[in-house]
């Protein structure tokens, strides 16, 4: 009988993978999503510029670049304001975050638009300023009217209608700066989470945020292909807002709520880059732009290695909200003529000079009020408004893993941003 014993399973030689990360532990403050929406701000600027102009325009198959970064602002906004509202914990605190985020700066915007670009769109025309007070849509009524982010009207006593190529009448109706407008849609999604967080739906019952995402997919579906029968219903301009910008904003939420079982891959980043791509050449992008578009976001921001760009000061904002006025009283004065290089130089200079005024005079000095609490709620209401010292003791209401929490920091010298969209009246989507 022979000694040798039998030999036993040879062990494998193969390495065993290791698991892709999720996005929720992937994701830190040394993220590139501040980066990726200057991108976006340049992106914008630049069509509108190619547009106003009149070199043509600037398109990704039958879809407008323009109106892909706007999309793309809604998808990162959505991920980064659930994520503050999940940390913050208090919807008071919340809004208080996004006033300071988005208000301060706008309502400096309206001031510098009709107090001196409006001016001086009105001399050029009139030679003198007599008029311009009382005219229709004077200055005052621009800012007044216009102070609660829905805007009312785009031009400042009219101006600058007529002036400058790509303006009314060939266009629409005039405007200093059609981009405005997307500020009221960006309060409501932030409204929207406010809504959801304070019921609990965002800590508790993030399934409620896939079906009412999967609700609206459906009604941008029955719109497109039933569009006679869904018009009286999903046809109005509001309708159609929501319905384009809704889905995008949720999405970006949803990769937060379930960013502990979205992998962090490049293949899934790849196929995204490809569905985007291919969206651009249907008659109805959003029909299925708005998933890859924020899954890739979230990989750029994660993967890409410009960290450092926009942490500490984010032009983003500033830049999209002057740099049409910038390009507007430029181009009413021929500078296009000059062709693409001269005008193109010129209004990036001086839209990149006013969003740094914008940052460093107004938005980095309201962002340190985030901590403000009134004085009565300081001993009486703390969890309806905590402050620092007293933010520690409440219980948080969703039981994320312990390990991932400091993962939950804010991205260094951020706040989420205001998206932006062009106003269908001026150049742009």
């Amino acid at each position: 009988m022979s000694n040798r014993t039998k030999p036993g399973p040879r062990p494998s030689t193969r390495s065993h993978r290791p698991r892709k990360p999720a996005i929720r532990t992937a994701f830190g403050p040394d993220n590139s999503l501040n980066f990726l929406r200057l991108v976006f701000a340049a992106l914008v600027m630049i069509a509108h510029g190619w547009a106003l102009g009149q070199f043509g325009l600037f398109r990704l198959g039958r879809y407008e670049v323009s109106a892909l970064a706007v999309d793309s602002f809604f998808v990162i906004s959505g991920f980064l304001v659930t994520r503050s509202n999940v940390r913050v914990g208090t919807t008071a605190r919340f809004l208080w975050h996004r006033f300071l985020r988005i208000y301060p700066a706008f309502w400096v915007c309206l001031v510098v638009v009709a107090g001196f670009f409006a001016p001086l769109g009105w001399l050029h025309a009139h030679g003198a300023l007599d008029g311009f007070l009382d005219a229709n849509h004077g200055p005052v009524q621009y800012i007044v009217r216009n102070s609660t982010l829905h805007m009312q009207f785009y031009d400042v006593s009219g101006t600058p209608a007529g002036n400058a190529p790509g303006t009314a009448p060939a266009t629409g109706p005039a405007s200093w700066n059609g981009a405005l407008w997307s500020l009221w849609w960006e309060f409501l999604c932030y409204l929207g989470v406010a809504i959801l967080g304070a019921i609990g739906v965002l800590r508790r019952r993030r399934v409620v945020v896939a079906v009412l995402t999967a609700v609206m997919w459906f009604a941008v579906v029955v719109h497109h292909l039933t569009p006679d029968v869904a018009g009286t219903l999903l046809g109005s301009p509001f309708a159609e807002g929501a319905l384009r910008l809704g889905p995008l904003f949720l999405c970006g939420s949803l990769l937060f709520l379930y960013g502990d079982r979205v992998p962090v891959s490049g293949r899934l980043a790849a196929a995204a880059a490809v569905a985007v791509t291919g969206s651009m050449f249907l008659s109805e992008p959003h029909l299925i732009l708005a998933p890859p578009l924020a899954y890739l976001c979230l990989w750029l921001g994660i993967r890409l290695p410009f960290h450092r760009i926009g942490a500490k000061n984010d032009l983003s904002y500033g830049l999209y909200i002057y740099s049409s006025p910038v390009q507007h009283l430029l181009a009413l004065h021929g500078l296009h003529r000059h062709g693409v290089l001269v005008y193109f130089s010129a209004f990036t200079v001086g839209s990149a000079a006013l969003a740094a005024g914008s940052w460093f005079a107004v938005e980095k000095h309201v962002l340190k009020l985030k901590h403000w609490t009134p004085g009565r709620l300081k001993t009486e209401r703390p969890f309806f408004w905590p402050t620092q010292a007293t933010r520690r003791r409440v219980a948080p209401r969703v039981a994320f893993p312990r390990q991932e929490d400091r993962l939950e920091t804010p991205a260094r010298g951020t706040l989420p941003e205001a998206g932006t969209i062009e106003h269908p009246g001026a150049t742009g989507t």
